[in-house]
């Protein structure tokens, strides 16, 4: 309990007073209550399923909100710019109100030239000495924002975007980009949150074969777990069976599914295996000597820091990456706290009884003074998953 009390002091704080620390809590309260963020099971356009869906658009409906959210991108713009451009339609009601409320002109794209009367594409006065700052509502490849780049790119100088929500999917911009939110801000909000709604700090190590087994566990215990640490690849799921039952447990007993697929690879390979995991999964985890440009093509990261079993301690470049990429960044993966930009600290290897089990150093659960600690076989291994559950909870 002690532990937990901690908890929320450190949370707290973090939350009001640290700059580093990348979570606007009314920000997203509001967000969530006016359905502008959703979470569940969402159908996107390609088919796939999501977690998330983020409707940017609908705060064209709650002024209050849209101000405070079209204040903070102009605190992102502040004098790089004397001419806004919207890109349609999502992101126009914004870039009207930082247009009216801090003075400067806008135009507008069409999405093709008219056929009639001035026959024109760009709605508004610019001319070529001007800086030009576009304005998007949400950022997910990128396609929006490259055709107003390609419309505008030759009649006024683009110094770069600013949008209200960066999805981390690996958009493609020629032009600097910045956000007032992004989705890692959405999971660090919605861990915490469930932490101290839950009471409690327990990450299911779903380490298992058996697909069933793991769903039975699952509905067992999900209402005592805040994150479910999974290893996708160890399943075949070809009809997707698996992953929406997945999705579907983790929405009804609320608690977040980590993929423990450890990248490590280059930028350019992590992007591509990410793909498979975009859409549903919470939080992923990186070995903690990868080059700081792989985190950029995540979300929801926690930084394998170091391990019980061998010497494998990275804790200066995991520094570097959190310096470099904070907004990626949820938590570490670590035996000891580290008190780093207010990430949550995550320690596995937590049973009943100290002993070691092959190359695995096991601890008691009260010898652990990390945030969240990462229970296996003292849940799986049990006779009743539920009452095991609930002696690592808190």
């Amino acid at each position: 309990m002690i532990l937990w009390i901690v908890f929320i002091l450190i949370n707290n704080f973090y939350m009001k007073n640290n700059k580093n620390f990348h979570i606007n809590k009314a920000m997203i309260e509001d967000l969530l209550k006016t359905g502008c963020v959703k979470f569940g099971k969402f159908t996107l356009k390609s088919g796939e399923i999501s977690k998330y869906y983020f409707d940017m658009k609908s705060i064209m409906s709650y002024p209050k909100l849209m101000k405070t959210i079209g204040d903070a991108m102009y605190n992102l713009i502040k004098d790089d710019c004397d001419l806004l451009c919207g890109v349609p339609i999502g992101a126009i009601p914004i870039c009207s109100y930082i247009s009216t409320n801090y003075n400067i002109p806008m135009v507008i794209v069409r999405d093709s030239v008219k056929d009639y009367g001035t026959k024109k594409q760009i709605e508004g006065n610019y001319n070529e000495k001007n800086n030009c700052i576009i304005i998007e509502d949400v950022i997910t490849t990128g396609n929006s924002v490259n055709k107003v780049i390609e419309a505008i790119k030759d009649k006024v100088n683009i110094v770069g975007v600013i949008t209200m929500f960066d999805r981390q999917e690996g958009y493609t911009c020629s032009v600097p980009v910045k956000s007032v939110l992004c989705k890692t801000d959405i999971i660090n909000y919605r861990l915490r949150e469930l932490m101290i709604k839950k009471e409690s700090r327990l990450c299911f190590s779903a380490d298992l074969d058996d697909k069933n087994r793991l769903i039975k566990i699952l509905e067992d215990i999900g209402d005592k777990i805040v994150i479910c640490k999974i290893h996708y690849d160890f399943y075949e799921d070809d009809n997707k069976e698996l992953k929406n039952k997945l999705i579907e447990l983790s929405i009804e007993k609320d608690f977040l599914l980590m993929e423990d697929r450890k990248f490590v690879d280059i930028s350019y390979t992590v992007e591509k295996q990410y793909r498979k995991y975009s859409k549903w999964v919470d939080l992923v985890t990186v070995m903690g000597n990868v080059n700081s440009e792989v985190v950029s093509k995540l979300s929801g990261v926690v930084l394998v820091t170091n391990m019980s079993n061998n010497n494998y301690d990275y804790i200066d470049n995991v520094k570097e990456i959190a310096n470099n990429y904070p907004e990626r960044l949820v938590g570490l993966v670590t035996q000891y706290r580290i008190n780093l930009n207010g990430l949550i600290n995550m320690t596995p290897g937590i049973n009943k009884e100290t002993k070691v089990v092959g190359d695995q150093n096991y601890r008691k659960v009260n010898d652990v003074d990390t945030d969240i600690v990462i229970v296996g076989r003292g849940i799986y291994n049990s006779d009743n998953y539920s009452e095991s559950a609930n002696i690592y909870r808190n």
